[in-house]
């Protein structure tokens, strides 16, 4: 058994072993920047360090409503060192009445957001007697008595790390293993959203269990396409990432949701990640995109599209039979439908993508045989029913891309071995 770390300290760790890596790519004009794990580090202690400055006492609650960008990183760390814990929301929250439920029920002090989603707290900043102050990731013209800058917090932290530095050391390590790190809301479709206390150490134990099955090596990278606080990309897309030393890039933000999502054929494509997290609603879109640019290429291409799927099909089966049994005849034309189609589509991928790991919820079985259809030997393709906060739940998950699997494997529907 590991010794258990916080997840202050498994950050601490990489930063040691990978000070120059490359952590976070973000695009904010026409080319991605990169952020080392030395410099992400430097900001997380700034922010962190202005937390204190503020009052915030260890157990507080401050949540974290923003699209998925460098800061968003760098808010979660600085709340956690801190001593606070996070409550991450989801910018699909539209109601104000679903946004003051979490932050009272939470007791919010502080909420940390984008100028974007900002917008969706006007009516509610003086309704919420626990919320003391708005905390804004983008700089606007003028602010109210309750609203602060991002930017400002952190020049007060530069101040007490100079001053009295001894209190951020002291404070980021009283945090132990034991001591909560999230409470993440429900989608609450049935009744109202339930909190889920999560701690450092489970999501410690998360990142220890799945690595030990998984080897993440540090020239990793992935496009976090879905939202920064969906349970799957926390905890596989973020903190996996950072334990390995390995790099995440956002993906470019647009002016509204639909332009952000136009962005994401573009962004696969600049940054060429290895593995992607997905969900079926993702998933369909990008079936939907695929089938769209092989009828935008004519009739005869996308005949050939549809027979080249059908042999696949044949020839894949239900995954542990493929190519076997008469299913082997059909390798040859399947081959030269790769050389052809499929190869051309998986470079709109950026030519390296390994794994392609659905979560979430089930994905239907009609786009499981398509994308493995098109992907073939050279990606491994892993569908979880639901991936849920638990050291156990991301065993399982690495078992299968692994090809290590046991008794679990009850609960997934496989589709690659």
């Amino acid at each position: 058994m590991f010794p258990m770390k916080t997840l202050n300290q498994l950050f601490e760790d990489s930063v040691l072993s990978y000070t120059e890596n490359t952590l976070i790519l973000e695009k904010r004009t026409d080319k991605y920047e990169t952020f080392s794990y030395r410099e992400i580090r430097k900001e997380v202690h700034r922010f962190a360090a202005g937390l204190l400055s503020l009052g915030i006492q260890k157990g507080d609650r401050i949540a974290l409503f923003s699209e998925g960008r460098k800061d968003w990183v760098i808010s979660e760390l600085g709340i956690l060192y801190a001593g606070a814990v996070n409550v991450p929301l989801s910018v699909r929250l539209a109601e104000p009445s679903e946004l003051k439920f979490r932050l009272e029920h939470s007791g919010s002090r502080m909420i940390i957001t984008s100028l974007n989603q900002s917008k969706k707290l006007e009516s509610l900043k003086n309704q919420i007697s626990c919320l003391e102050k708005i905390i804004l990731l983008d700089p606007k013209d003028s602010y109210d008595e309750k609203e602060l800058f991002f930017g400002n917090i952190c020049s007060r932290g530069d101040e007490l790390l100079d001053k009295s530095n001894e209190i951020f050391e002291e404070r980021w390590l009283s945090v132990k293993p034991g001591d909560f790190a999230n409470i993440c809301y429900t989608s609450g479709t049935t009744a109202d959203p339930k909190g889920i206390l999560l701690t450092h150490r489970n999501y410690y134990v998360n990142v220890k269990q799945a690595r030990s099955l998984m080897p993440v090596p540090e020239w990793y990278t992935t496009l976090l396409i879905l939202p920064w606080d969906h349970a799957f990309a926390h905890t596989c897309g973020i903190y996996t990432v950072i334990s390995a030393g390995a790099s995440l890039a956002s993906v470019q933000l647009g002016s509204t949701p639909m332009e952000t999502l136009k962005n994401i054929p573009v962004n696969i494509k600049e940054i060429r990640p290895v593995f992607l997290l997905s969900v079926p609603a993702l998933a369909k879109n990008f079936r939907k995109n695929i089938e769209k640019g092989i009828r935008d290429k004519g009739l005869i291409i996308e005949k050939l599209f549809r027979h080249a799927l059908r042999i696949a099909y044949k020839y894949n089966g239900t995954g542990w039979d493929r190519g076997k049994g008469s299913g082997k005849l059909w390798k040859p034309i399947l081959w030269l439908y790769d050389k052809i189609l499929f190869r051309k589509i998986r470079e709109n991928f950026g030519g390296r993508l390994k794994f392609f790991i659905g979560g979430g919820a089930l994905l239907d079985i009609e786009l499981q045989k398509f994308f493995y259809a098109l992907l073939l030997d050279e990606i491994k393709i892993v569908n979880e029913a639901h991936v849920e906060k638990s050291a156990i739940s991301l065993v399982k998950m690495f078992q299968i891309l692994t090809g290590k699997v046991s008794a679990f494997i009850t609960v997934f529907h496989l589709v690659i071995q």
